[in-house]
């Protein structure tokens, strides 16, 4: 391990990504972000079937059925690096799952967040279920110190999208949710933070809207996977701009 918690890092375009774990590297970031967006790992309903309760989304040999996907980080121990990392008024999105939203409510409130709104993500397609078939995730609206409105006060509290995967990763989530909440809670060339980066949607999305990120992964694959997207993103804005300026 690197003495300063960062095993690596490189910068695409407006994107900082860093390999390492995030309860060791955010203490060390020295600009605080404007915005986090981020979907943590959390622990997934266990005992039955593995297929039924995930709806097929997840192979045997990834989810054991013990309920862990990944790496978890407690909710209680990852509210606060986060807060500290934030400026001194900031929003802050946090996706989980209906069986983890009191668990996350508790350690994100407990941390100094106040708690503005629900938001569902109603996928459209469902998740197959023994008690009511699952389409919706959710997604935890906080604030840090002065609430601020949204750039969008149109929006309404369900954003509905059949993403299609574009990745291996097993909980990818669409680069177009992530945008949504980017560009309703900053502004162009502010800050974006994603502790638990995973497949890289927030830095793609960061990319296609025009603001900055730092994106942070404890797994190399998915590391490699976020450069490879933000990579492609960079390289389709620049010749998008080319294209546009030359018309």
């Amino acid at each position: 391990m690197n003495p300063n918690g960062i095993l690596k890092e490189v910068t695409i375009g407006p994107c900082r990504i860093i390999l390492g774990d995030c309860l060791e590297v955010l203490p060390l970031l020295r600009e605080k972000a404007d915005l986090a967006v981020s979907d943590p790992p959390y622990l997934l309903t266990s005992g039955g079937n593995a297929v039924e309760v995930m709806g097929g989304l997840f192979s045997h040999s990834e989810y054991t059925n013990d309920g862990e996907l990944m790496d978890i980080v407690p909710w209680d121990q990852m509210g606060g690096p986060i807060y500290r990392a934030l400026k001194d008024s900031a929003d802050c999105y946090i996706m989980t799952n209906d069986k983890n939203l009191f668990a996350a409510h508790g350690g994100f409130t407990g941390a100094g967040f106040q708690f503005h709104n629900l938001l569902p993500w109603d996928k459209i397609r469902a998740t197959r279920n023994r008690w009511y078939m699952k389409h919706n995730e959710f997604t935890l609206y906080l604030w840090k110190g002065n609430a601020q409105r949204i750039n969008n006060c149109g929006s309404m509290q369900t954003f509905k999208l059949n993403a299609p995967r574009e990745t291996s990763h097993p909980t990818e989530k669409p680069v177009q949710l992530m945008a949504h909440y980017i560009e309703n809670s900053s502004h162009l060339g502010e800050l974006v933070l994603d502790p638990f980066m995973g497949s890289g949607s927030t830095m793609v999305a960061c990319v296609e809207t025009g603001r900055r990120g730092i994106g942070i992964e404890k797994k190399p694959e998915f590391f490699k996977m976020t450069c490879e997207r933000v990579r492609r993103a960079v390289g389709f804005l620049e010749s998008r701009t080319q294209r546009e300026g030359a018309a």
